[in-house]
């Protein structure tokens, strides 16, 4: 019987051969859709990582490198600072590493910034933008004091925040308290009594307060004794003094502007001695009464 076929009903049929000689095998030669997918994604993945870092490359030398785009040239013309009373640009340009031949690219611009700020305890925001090609604008926010902390020029803000300010402070009132308190330091934020006395500063400055403070000592733990600008003296307590939330402030201004209008009346004037720890009550102590 041949190998090569045999005849059924007058026709050929092939076996495990082909007409052409070559065997059939029934191996399939292709990749499953599974492999296919994974290889094709690890070759996007690499395809992916080799332009990225080519990318970076590319962007690396051509900001960070360059020595004629975004090359600080002149730094009094190409830097404007706008700064407070105390800082100068000088001083500013040396904390940030800004001098004439530098990448402006190459500037850690955040980290010059936090390190401005710490080191700065009277800047209260600051604000740092480049502006292409080689230029530069920068606008400090200086802290303005509202009292005195003790010696040394030790000054705080509003938001409790103490610095150091020599010029122009003489005529601020005072915030007193236990030696302690005494001994704050640049950049130390207050809080308690020392933060109620300083909202109590804040809120006197209004235009419409008749009242001057000169002292508010704050050693004891439930009223502020104050010392007005001619020398009368008044304890003072609120609802919330020590509570640092904003509601409490309409308290804080309806019992002193109370405490004011009693001070200045005509029966008031005299009064030495005031007690205005009792909300909506405010006591005098004639002149002679001890």
């Amino acid at each position: 019987m041949s190998w090569f076929s045999f005849k059924r009903g007058g026709k050929s049929r092939l076996g495990r051969f082909t007409a052409g000689g070559r065997r059939v095998t029934g191996v399939v030669t292709d990749l499953p859709a599974g492999v296919k997918v994974t290889l094709g994604m690890a070759a996007f993945i690499a395809f992916l990582g080799v332009g990225v870092w080519g990318g970076w490359s590319l962007f690396e030398s051509y900001y960070f490198r360059s020595q004629h785009l975004f090359v600080l040239k002149d730094l009094r013309n190409s830097v404007t600072i706008t700064t407070g009373k105390t800082l100068t640009p000088d001083l500013v340009c040396e904390v940030l590493g800004l001098r004439e031949g530098i990448n402006l690219f190459s500037l850690p611009i955040s980290q010059k910034r936090s390190e401005l700020l710490e080191q700065a305890p009277n800047i209260r925001d600051i604000s740092i933008v480049r502006r292409m090609p080689d230029k530069m604008n920068i606008t400090i926010i200086e802290r303005e004091p509202i009292a005195r902390v003790g010696s040394n020029g030790r000054v705080v803000d509003e938001e409790g925040v103490v610095f150091i300010r020599y010029a122009g402070t003489g005529g601020l009132p005072m915030i007193k308290g236990s030696d302690e308190f005494m001994q704050v330091k640049p950049g130390d934020r207050l809080h308690g009594n020392e933060m109620a006395a300083v909202r109590l500063v804040h809120n006197a400055l209004r235009p419409e307060c008749r009242l001057r403070l000169l002292v508010l000592d704050t050693a004891k733990e439930d009223y502020l004794l104050l010392t007005l600008s001619d020398h009368r003296q008044a304890k003072f307590f609120w609802e919330g003094m020590q509570d640092e939330e904003k509601d409490t402030a309409a308290r804080m201004q309806r019992q002193f502007d109370q405490l004011a209008q009693a001070m200045e009346s005509e029966v008031g004037r005299p009064c030495l001695l005031w007690d205005a720890t009792h909300p909506g009550r405010i006591f005098g102590m004639p002149p002679g009464i001890e």
